[in-house]
């Protein structure tokens, strides 16, 4: 049946179309995707990460779901799909597209948005007729008011935009940038859904902060990781950029520095790219070969939840930049070297960066390998120190001297001033005859007794007794390189045991 009126037409285009039982092969045939440098058909082979996600649009079960990936992996098509998917296919349910600001969200829409959109045929057949529908049915930048939905593209940073409307389904981007997405906005998004019989929201976006909304919205749900098929084991492994010589049971990227260190500490990457692989668990190791990494690609799936005790309808999915193939290992590896450098000279930003977009490691300024350079080494020793001091320690180490030389048992004490960045200086060293005199340089140094550790290796007993007095900490090496902290993981030291 044809209708000549315009509103007739549009209200037929209402009506639901049949029942879609994959949505990955759907988006496959209806979406596009203008002016992407990949393919503006959507193919899921060239993303195979994407392809359960997508499933979960529209599975019967998911009404909640968190998607953590790096930069540059696709995620961000897998909300619009699901916009395309929703105008496309669904009868009734208004759909909200959440950015941290307008800022975000209207240059999303212009760039990326609309034009998708108007390209997907079954949103295109449903689009309104302005000129016929009166002023309600139109679209402007940021919305549309289609005959049996709205959809609004917007920024959160304004809390009336996430604390009004009910809606039915939801797609929620770079919720790591909490400048946009303060703490508790999540939440009030996740609460336009209540009313809604069986909603939808879809969470994207890059690592955040640790502790934030966005992770405990992760942790919360199935905590799924991507997993390829090792080409030595035949077993299903996680990849993960991060080689850990104490570790090699998880894998990692390793590569060779050995002759490749230039004069002003930066590296020949051309001469270091040839030793770029991929060692698998098993030890298996595979160089940075577009073939091999496409075939890992083509094998992967998300592997069993780690989170047993998730709702069967919250699902959240994770994998890091190493997996994507068509990112080159060297381009990390740069990366990774740069926020290094970067941190050294006392900038944290790019290796939170690294860490939130390439290895999707939730972070805080704890997570950081001690990079930092001994500054000043050739300066006079001086009791002021580094004025913008993060913290200052001493350590102590009981001498059993040499009668050779006419040394009795003594103490050798150093002191240094620690920056954020980790860089040191050293504040004082030196040899102390008594017990008195060891006290007496922390304390006059303003060390904390809680900052102070003695090695209680040889003359265990007398060490003890010093500290107890004191109020320092006693340590010694141990023969593990790492102790169990229960919930926390594990450490390079041990858990703190009273004297």
């Amino acid at each position: 049946m044809t209708f000549s009126d315009p509103i007739q037409r549009m209200l037929a285009r209402a009506v639901p179309p049949a029942r879609v039982t994959d949505v990955v092969a759907w988006a496959e045939e209806y979406v596009r995707l203008p002016g992407s440098v990949r393919s503006e058909r959507f193919d899921s082979s060239i993303t195979p990460w994407t392809r359960e996600p997508i499933q979960r649009i529209d599975d019967g079960v998911t009404t909640r779901m968190v998607f953590v990936k790096p930069i540059q992996a696709g995620g961000s098509v897998v909300g619009e799909i699901a916009l395309c998917y929703w105008a496309g296919n669904k009868s009734s349910g208004d759909i909200q597209y959440n950015w941290q600001n307008d800022e975000q969200a209207d240059g999303r829409w212009l760039k990326r948005i609309e034009k998708i959109l108007r390209a997907c045929k079954p949103v295109a057949s449903r689009w309104p007729e302005a000129k016929s529908f009166s002023d309600r049915s139109k679209s402007t930048k940021g919305q549309v008011i289609f005959p049996h939905c709205n959809l609004t593209c917007q920024g959160v940073l304004t809390a009336r935009r996430v604390a009004s409307d009910s809606i039915t389904y939801q797609v929620n981007e770079e919720v790591h940038d909490e400048e946009g997405w303060l703490p508790g906005r999540l939440d009030q998004a996740f609460g336009r859904l209540t009313a809604a019989s069986f909603p939808v929201a879809l969470v994207i976006s890059n690592a955040g902060r640790k502790g934030s909304e966005l992770q405990k919205a992760f942790l919360a749900g199935s905590q799924q990781h991507w997993e390829v098929l090792c080409p030595g084991c035949g077993e299903y492994h996680v990849m993960r950029a991060r080689w850990e010589d104490n570790k090699p049971e998880l894998g990692g990227l390793r590569y060779n520095s050995e002759g490749c260190r230039l004069e002003d500490g930066e590296y020949d990457y051309p001469k270091l790219a040839p030793t770029i692989r991929y060692q698998f668990p098993c030890g298996h190791a595979i160089p940075d070969d577009i073939s091999i990494r496409r075939a890992l690609s083509l094998s992967g799936r998300y592997g069993a939840p780690r989170n047993p005790g998730a709702p069967v309808d919250h699902r959240s999915y994770t994998l890091e930049a190493v997996s994507v193939d068509y990112i080159p290992w060297r381009s990390l590896i740069q990366q990774k070297h740069g926020a290094l450098q970067a941190l050294k000279w006392g900038d944290p930003e790019p290796w939170s960066k690294y860490l939130r977009e390439r290895e999707c490691i939730f972070a805080d300024e704890s997570d950081r390998p001690v990079v930092g350079r001994v500054v000043l080494s050739q300066a006079p020793k001086d009791r002021n120190g580094l004025v913008d001091r993060l913290v200052r320690f001493a350590a102590l180490d009981r001498q059993q001297g040499s009668l050779s030389k006419g040394e009795l048992p003594h103490w050798w004490c150093v002191i240094r001033d620690v920056m954020p960045s980790a860089d040191s200086l050293l504040v004082w060293e030196g040899k102390l005859l008594t017990d008195e005199d060891a006290a007496d340089v922390v304390k006059r140094h303003n060390v904390l007794p809680g900052a102070t550790v003695v090695d209680s290796g040889d003359d265990t007993v007398h060490v003890y007794r010093f500290c107890l007095r004191h109020g320092f900490n006693a340590i010694k090496g141990g023969i593990h390189n790492l102790w169990s902290h229960g919930a926390e993981g594990k450490r390079i030291w041990s858990q703190e045991v009273p004297l």
